[in-house]
């Protein structure tokens, strides 16, 4: 009769020691540099502090944003069109585009479509005053010597009317010892049959 109460003895031993290993997985990563970065990064993406956020970009990515917002623009149904897309980065032309630099571009990009919406001050502030970030995994890879890490996490935030909750998958590059965040890393890789094989 003793065994029962010795084995339902070691089962929650068993449970309180993992409970203990996931709160220190928890802490660990909420303590990864990556996990630093995400944080700093949707926390001022969050507030509109584009010229911050832009700083934990990885260099490539912003350059990928600018050549495909240029493209944007060289495909324009008319004229109207192209002047509005350019006028939104507070351009007079074309060429005044493609002189910014990337991280110049990267914010007045987003603050042009800032502009749109119109989010005033006081509401922007409630949203910071109540943003939560709360890590749900973390996953790190090598692809092609390049050492990438993935964030998962659920963001909560009141606007002041309603409260938002909303999933994200925040993907990480390690920059010359630092981790960037990187907008290509989600993007599908194809390879020919042929390539992929070699």
């Amino acid at each position: 009769m003793k065994a029962i109460p010795i084995a339902i003895l070691l089962f929650i031993t068993s449970l309180t020691a993992q409970a203990q290993e996931e709160v220190q997985n928890t802490k660990a990563i909420n303590q990864h540099p990556a996990t630093l970065v995400t944080f700093d990064y949707l926390r001022n993406a969050m507030g509109q502090d584009w010229r911050k956020a832009g700083a934990l970009m990885e260099p490539a990515s912003l350059e990928t944003l600018k050549e495909r917002y240029i493209v944007r623009i060289k495909a324009s149904a008319t004229l109207d069109d192209e002047i509005a897309l350019v006028r939104r980065l507070d351009c007079s032309n074309l060429s005044e585009v493609q002189q910014l630099d990337t991280q110049e571009f990267y914010v007045r990009y987003h603050e042009g479509i800032q502009k749109r919406f119109n989010i005033d001050q006081e509401k922007l502030k409630k949203i910071l005053d109540s943003l939560g970030v709360k890590v749900l995994s973390l996953a790190e890879e090598t692809v092609n010597s390049k050492e990438y890490c993935h964030i998962l996490v659920r963001t909560r935030h009141s606007n002041g009317d309603k409260q938002i909750s909303a999933l994200d998958l925040v993907s990480l590059l390690k920059v010359d010892g630092k981790w960037k965040v990187t907008t290509t890393a989600q993007e599908p890789v194809v390879k020919g049959l042929k390539e992929s094989s070699e």
